[in-house]
């Protein structure tokens, strides 16, 4: 169902200890506002597939480009992007540069 460069959305919470990569300058660590991770409604890009679709290398920008995140997600933790989904709603205000 899914593949790589897919646009999808989170179903489901992601702990910043679950991700494997966060950017120093990414809002997930640089303030209080975003602490806890990744939550259902953020919006990310399937960078890799892995096992043929068991789980899913997912990386999380913002608006700028910047990375927020990348992390393992599996099938049932994501959906396709939909029409009003808010793309990266919780990251417009931060600035990397």
């Amino acid at each position: 169902m899914f593949q790589e460069l897919d646009t999808v959305t989170l179903t489901s919470c992601i702990s910043q200890e679950n991700t494997w990569e966060i950017p120093d300058y990414s809002p997930l660590l640089s303030n209080g506002k975003f602490e806890g991770g990744l939550v259902p409604g953020d919006v990310g890009v399937i960078v890799y597939v892995q096992g043929g679709g068991e789980c899913f290398e997912v990386e999380f920008l913002m608006p700028d480009g910047y990375t927020v995140a990348i992390a393992t997600v599996y099938p049932e933790q994501m959906r396709p992007v939909a029409d009003g989904d808010n793309e990266n709603y919780r990251f417009r205000e931060e600035s990397v540069r």
